[in-house]
């Protein structure tokens, strides 16, 4: 129905129309990836960090959620077979991710990842819209005795939050002592016995970086004398 030929029509038929519209809303609204973050249904913000400084990097967000179909019980020995067909002319072999669907009203969580192909145990998925096939069925997938279900089509959009952040390492007071060999190069695991021995010795800053423990450049120290 054209916009412009509301007006035409009386109120009454404008409040039923409104009315089947809400409703077909809602059933588009029971099928699809419930997101980890439980915010909305097929529609997910992935947040991805570069980090700049003396402690660079990237983070980005993993994304995993679950594929209900209220209509549908998840009952044991079912499970549901999800095609990205946005893939279909672009990729050999189309990502697919097939996940039991047994409790709980949904799947197995299901974890993405953005690509072009189909790669190990991840769902690839592009940035923006992602038009998805499923198949819920019984039985083993195409095997004999297998039993479709339901068939259908949903689509996922999927957006990036790309931000730049400052992200220094975060230096102790405290240097830490170390022993070289005769390249200036630290001998690592020593036990207090063989440091005390030890003829080069240098100091680090330590440091945290990104919750790992870094150390500075070495300051080598003077010789110590046999008799001390």
């Amino acid at each position: 129905m054209k916009l412009h030929n509301i007006g035409l029509l009386t109120s009454a038929i404008v409040v039923c129309g409104m009315s089947s519209i809400a409703y077909a809303q809602d059933k588009l609204n029971d099928v699809g990836i419930v997101f980890r973050d439980g915010i909305s249904l097929n529609q997910k913000i992935a947040d991805i960090v570069k980090y700049v400084g003396s402690c660079s990097g990237y983070y980005e967000e993993s994304v995993a959620g679950w594929f209900r179909d209220k209509e549908v019980e998840a009952v044991k020995g079912r499970r549901v077979r999800i095609t990205n067909e946005t893939f279909t002319d672009i990729a050999n072999k189309i990502p697919y991710t097939d996940r039991k669907y047994e409790k709980n009203g949904k799947s197995q969580k299901i974890g993405f990842d953005f690509g072009t192909k189909h790669r190990g145990s991840k769902f690839v998925v592009k940035p923006g819209d992602n038009q998805f096939s499923y198949m819920i069925y019984d039985g083993k997938y195409d095997k004999p005795g297998m039993k479709v279900i339901k068939k259908g089509t949903f689509s996922v959009e999927v957006k990036t939050d790309y931000t730049e952040r400052q992200r220094d390492i975060s230096w102790k007071n405290a240097p830490r002592f170390v022993c070289l060999n005769l390249d200036g190069q630290v001998i690592e695991n020593m036990t207090k016995e063989d440091f005390e021995k030890c003829k080069f010795r240098g100091s680090q800053r330590v440091g945290s970086c990104a919750g790992r423990t870094v150390y500075g450049k070495v300051k080598p120290l003077r010789k110590v004398k046999d008799d001390e």
